[in-house]
């Protein structure tokens, strides 16, 4: 128990780092790189978040001689660990019982949340059968290259387009009047969600969350994800996009958000982010300059989350106690057994000095 909170506590402090550090540089970064590769950042540091492990890069130890009896000085080390030990265990048991109860609290209120939402989708939803809207998102489906049946229901109860589902997905519609152009970008977005399993990818920052629920930057962690997803599933719907079809699908976003989202919960697409998200992706979905693909810049995440977790680990295990004691307890044996040797060797001597002699006395 102990090696898990000390390591997970050393997670959130070098994750605390790696995200202070990319959201402030996300502004720059947008505009040289695609934006799936900025949101495949954002998963990348979730997926650090979640995984507190690190591997480790062994150091040399330096062992200092320490003069004295090693024994009294072993006994008194001892003493004073075990004096540390009991009051470090009580502290380390309080600790994890707040943070089990903050975790199993965070599981409970999305679960419950959804599970209400979910519920009530069912009952304020109908099955889409006009044969013309189930014909458009075939066919997108189809370009797509989606085989699995995806379902669509109008809802009353929602007011903005959303993906529901892990293993049955159903898109969400509002009741509201769309034309056949808009409603394929929209079925479009939302499929493209269910393509790239983002539902899934929304389960393992809110995992993130839960774990780390007594750190801020999770939640800033969180919410920054989802806007880059949406941005990014824009950019997917707009590629290869000429300039008025990016102005009728952010007209059809500006139409369909009109109202702000009511009825939302976290395992769900979110279309609606607020005012200024939605500015945000007006203005990435008209940019229309070539962006860099960010692969080097992936890498170099991937080697920063690991060297600042490893960091830590090792600055942790060297103020370590209980690692310092047992260092210096074999480092004095060492030295009591170079002192026994050096004795015997002295008295080797001296006996071989008092044999010569007593030879020389005899003759």
């Amino acid at each position: 128990m102990q090696g898990l909170l000390v390591t997970l506590i050393q997670c959130s402090i070098s994750m605390t780092l790696i995200t202070l550090v990319y959201a402030a540089i996300q502004p720059l970064l947008s505009k040289r790189y695609a934006a799936k590769w900025m949101y495949g950042m954002w998963l990348l540091i979730a997926a650090g978040w979640i995984i507190p492990f690190r591997p480790q890069i062994d150091q040399l130890n330096f062992h200092v001689s320490i003069p004295g009896n090693p024994v009294v000085q072993s006994k008194l080390f001892m003493d004073v660990s075990d004096m540390g030990n009991t009051q470090a265990t009580v502290l380390l048991w309080v600790f994890a019982a707040v943070w089990g109860c903050g975790v199993v609290s965070v599981v409970l209120y999305h679960a419950l949340r959804h599970g209400r939402f979910i519920k009530r989708v069912r009952r304020w939803s109908e099955p889409v059968i006009d044969v013309k809207v189930l014909g458009i998102l075939d066919r997108v489906r189809s370009e797509l290259r989606i085989t699995k049946p995806i379902g669509l229901s109008m809802c009353e109860s929602i007011t903005n387009p959303m993906l529901v589902g892990f293993f049955r997905p159903v898109i969400l519609l509002p009741p509201m009047k769309l034309s056949d152009d808009a409603l394929s970008l929209i079925l479009r977005h939302e499929l493209i969600h269910y393509k790239r399993h983002d539902l899934w990818y929304k389960a393992m920052i809110l995992t993130a969350t839960a774990l780390h629920w007594f750190n801020p930057l999770v939640y800033l962690m969180a919410k920054a994800a989802a806007k880059q997803c949406e941005i990014s599933c824009d950019a997917l719907v707009l590629q290869n996009a000429d300039h008025q079809r990016r102005v009728q699908y952010g007209e059809t976003i500006i139409a369909v958000v009109r109202n702000r989202a009511k009825l939302r919960t976290a395992l769900s697409t979110n279309f609606y982010g607020g005012k200024k998200d939605l500015k945000n992706r007006i203005s990435f979905i008209m940019d229309q300059k070539g962006k860099k693909s960010g692969i080097l810049l992936f890498c170099l995440a991937l080697v920063g989350i690991l060297w600042t977790g490893s960091a830590l680990t090792d600055e942790a295990n060297a103020d370590d106690p209980q690692t310092s004691i047992a260092i210096e307890t074999v480092t004095w044996s060492y030295d009591s057994d170079s002192h026994m040797d050096n004795e015997v060797t002295r008295l080797k001597e001296s006996l071989r000095r008092y044999a010569n002699n007593l030879n020389s006395s005899h003759k």
